[in-house]
């Protein structure tokens, strides 16, 4: 170097024969994976090589920035430095080879800055900063890259979670209205009669079957059939209490179940006819509005009386108010009741 040429300090020195060591770095620590690595290395695919040649590059530019320019990690370095920790849950490659990857890098670049330094005639503490610096710079990448790879377990672990309430909600609901389904129905329903075997109080079920429905699909298509069940689900638990459960048995087949009646045939009075206003005024669809009618049936139950009987009661009832023609008229919603000892004959 001539006097008229100025000096370069050894730490930029030293950062710019790094720099020219990059890509050497980055195929050394590949090749340092896959020999220690030889079986999963094995089975990784172009992507994954390309990511650590990547990833090593960038992380060794960081070193050289800082070295030649005292500049820190730019936002784009940390962020695809972090983004590596979503690797694992990627099944790109694992959490233990991505932190044997960050060694080999640390391992590797302090070995190459010290036959730099060396050839360089850096000095000693040049060389010995330069280092720490490398290895701080790992150290504090394995710690960024755990917290977000939990932080992506964590995230998953939550949408799992909810993955799994949203399964066990469609187990037992039906997934046109969102009501309760027959499982979730008849599980209530055995759980009330126990209770009200316990603490004398009346249970009753009242089932509901909307008339000529058929027609509806035939008329207006089977999106209209869907929307006319859904309105009527939404009209049913609105006029019900809360304690009482209304569920979707299928089809056009309702059914409510009211609880813990103190005086069960005043109370059902009261609650029935909730029920049958619920089909006063014609449904609003998207495009229409249709009038639709209800036979309904209902059944008290008795001594010993268990889900399997009470429901059949209902449905036995439901059918009698279909086919009393005289009793239906211009009515809505027709009501039939089972008779209060015994199942109902067919």
């Amino acid at each position: 170097m001539s006097a008229s040429e100025p000096q370069v300090a050894p730490q930029v020195a030293l950062g710019h024969a790094l720099h020219a060591q990059v890509d050497e770095i980055a195929h050394r620590v590949l090749m340092t994976w896959e020999e220690q690595c030889a079986v999963t290395a094995a089975g990784a695919g172009d992507r994954v090589k390309e990511d650590i040649i990547r990833s090593t590059r960038q992380a060794t530019m960081a070193i050289t920035s800082y070295l030649i320019h005292g500049e820190r990690q730019t936002p784009e370095q940390k962020r695809a430095e972090a983004a590596s920790g979503k690797a694992p849950l990627r099944d790109t490659i694992s959490l233990t080879d991505l932190t044997k990857l960050y060694l080999y890098w640390r391992d590797t670049t302090i070995d190459v800055l010290r036959a730099e330094a060396l050839r360089l005639g850096s000095p000693r503490s040049t060389a010995d900063a330069a280092i720490d610096i490398v290895r701080g710079g790992s150290d504090g990448s394995v710690v960024r890259m755990v917290k977000q790879f939990d932080a992506e377990r964590q995230r998953l672990h939550a949408e799992l979670e909810r993955e799994q309430a949203r399964l066990s909600h469609e187990a037992v609901h039906d997934a046109l209205t969102g009501l309760p389904n027959r499982r979730l129905f008849f599980d209530r329903l055995s759980r009330a009669l126990a209770r009200s075997t316990r603490q004398a109080f009346g249970t009753a079920v009242l089932f509901i079957d909307v008339d000529r429905f058929k027609a509806v699909n035939d008329s207006y298509g089977h999106l209209a059939g869907d929307q006319l069940l859904t309105a009527i689900a939404k009209r049913l638990t609105d006029c019900v209490r809360a304690t009482d459960t209304v569920a979707r048995l299928g089809g056009d087949e309702f059914v409510v179940l009211y609880e813990d009646l103190v005086s069960p045939r005043e109370d059902t009075r009261v609650l029935v006819e909730r029920v049958e206003s619920a089909f006063h005024g014609p449904f609003i669809l998207q495009d229409r509005s249709i009038e639709a009618t209800a036979s309904i049936g209902l059944a008290i139950a008795t001594s010993n009386c268990d889900a399997d009987v009470l429901l059949t009661r209902a449905d036995h009832a439901m059918y009698r108010a279909k086919q009393d023609r005289h009793r239906r008229h211009a009515a809505t919603a027709h009501l039939a009741a089972s008779q209060s000892q015994g199942p109902a004959s067919t």
